[in-house]
């Protein structure tokens, strides 16, 4: 494998409590020395994300809501990668008086809520899911993943998944790790994302010693 990309995800792998790290940022300025494209994929809204991440030209492109949303920063292109939230959705959430932030695609809520928000999404009969992040909740449209998005991002960038390294640490990092030829889960993170990612790692040395059998 050449590596061309790093995708990291932001809370709980390359930040902690909403800062990233200087290690990091001179990591990954490092990488972008030596032509390594890096894309910082995410569940947050952009507009959260340059709140607490500030300037982000430190990266070649960020994908948002995870999967909904694209900003390459070096240009100013930005894109809705998925649908605005349905208005019935937030008029059922409102009259239930459930706490919510709206992005491009997603709705964001704590995750204590997850029960009136499936009741709110089945009987709407919604094609919606929801994702769990932690603590966090985010309704978006069926399909949309972190994976969709940094596809997009490297369609755009014509840049290839398999030349691609991922990381990430939790439940919604899933779609990542599977669409990057490497998938790395910290050690720190979710324990079923590690054993996610272990296996894939198994099976890919298997396959590569059965193609050199």
């Amino acid at each position: 494998m050449k590596l061309s990309v790093i995708a990291l995800d932001y809370d709980g792998t390359s930040a902690v409590d909403d800062a990233m790290d200087p290690s990091v940022r001179a990591a990954v300025a490092s990488a972008r020395a030596r032509g390594i494209v890096v894309v910082l994929v995410t569940g947050r809204r952009i507009a959260d994300l340059q709140r607490v991440a500030g300037d982000l030209h430190f990266l070649d492109a960020v994908v948002g809501e995870n999967g909904a949303a694209l900003l390459l920063p070096g240009s100013g292109y930005t894109a809705a990668l998925a649908p605005p939230p349905p208005a019935r959705l937030l008029e059922q959430l409102d009259a239930r008086g459930v706490p919510y932030a709206v992005g491009e695609s997603v709705v964001e809520a704590s995750a204590a809520d997850a029960h009136a928000i499936l009741d709110a999404v089945r009987r709407l009969e919604l094609p919606l899911s929801l994702l769990f992040n932690r603590g966090r909740l985010m309704v978006l449209p069926q399909a949309v993943s972190k994976g969709t998005g940094l596809r997009e991002a490297l369609t755009i960038l014509r840049l290839s998944p398999r030349s691609t390294i991922g990381f990430g640490d939790a439940e919604n990092d899933h779609e990542l790790l599977k669409t990057c030829e490497v998938g790395v889960a910290v050690g720190w993170g979710s324990e079923t994302l590690r054993a996610a990612a272990q296996t894939a790692d198994q099976n890919a040395g298997q396959q590569e010693q059965a193609s050199n059998a």
